[in-house]
């Protein structure tokens, strides 16, 4: 994520102050490699149902290259940013663009407008 988010492509393997190899992206994201509906079907699942208790029917996720778009509404504030946060650690997730939305702000001394 940290090279995607610096626009990293390559980095170079040192040892003793001597470069010693290059590694890309491409190469360290290959053990994370995952179709982008397995990666759907597990933050549907496991995030929202599972562990939000969300009704699959309020919340939409798309998945292009590992890039997830999450649109739709929860009851609180507290679990849209708790789905953001748990979406991006899953295996194969390069990047979160959260846009959900909430019936009613949790957090304190904050209101919903």
């Amino acid at each position: 994520r940290e090279l995607a988010r610096r626009g990293v492509r390559r980095l170079f393997v040192v040892d003793g102050g001597k470069v010693v190899g290059v590694v890309s992206r491409r190469d360290l994201l290959s053990i994370f490699r995952r179709t982008d509906d397995d990666i759907k079907q597990e933050i549907m699942q496991e995030v929202l149902i599972r562990t939000l208790w969300a009704d699959p029917k309020t919340v939409g996720v798309m998945v292009e290259n590992g890039v997830v778009t999450m649109v739709g509404r929860l009851e609180r504030k507290c679990e849209v940013e708790i789905a953001g946060r748990l979406a991006a650690q899953i295996p194969g997730v390069v990047e979160v663009r959260n846009g959900l939305d909430y019936v009613w702000n949790d957090t304190p001394g904050r209101r919903h407008g």
